[in-house]
């Protein structure tokens, strides 16, 4: 389990959800997006409940693991496949494809003559020429 501080607050959640929702964080404040996320957890007092909870660019987050003596602590996990699942297509879509590694000796060709290197064509008319 880890507990999420934000806010001056904080939720005791699932280690899979709070990861993700870490990863989702950081994706949106890199480029400059907000969202909400509504997720599982204990509150200050340890009741199980459900958290809205907004993350973007000027989200101020830090999660820390939860010892099972600390009062939050609870009993089991929280877990929600379908939410971790979410969070991490919604990072991969805000974040974008990774590049790829190319093997050392491996040959890569690129075609310099493809239609993404051609100048832009103009039309001298329409530009008053």
């Amino acid at each position: 389990m880890k507990r999420i501080s934000y806010a001056e607050d904080h939720v005791v959640t699932g280690d899979a959800i709070a990861d993700a929702v870490m990863a989702y964080a950081q994706a949106l404040a890199m480029c400059g997006r907000s969202d909400t996320i509504d997720l599982p957890g204990l509150d200050a007092h340890g009741v199980r409940r459900r958290f809205r909870i907004l993350v973007g660019p000027a989200s101020q987050m830090l999660t820390s693991d939860v010892r099972p003596e600390d009062d939050d602590a609870g009993d089991g996990d929280i877990t929600d496949d379908a939410l971790v699942d979410d969070l991490l297509a919604r990072t991969r879509d805000v974040a974008g494809a990774s590049p790829q590694p190319v093997a050392v000796g491996d040959e890569v060709v690129v075609d310099l003559d493809g239609e993404q290197f051609r100048p832009a064509q103009f039309d001298e008319d329409a530009l008053g020429a």
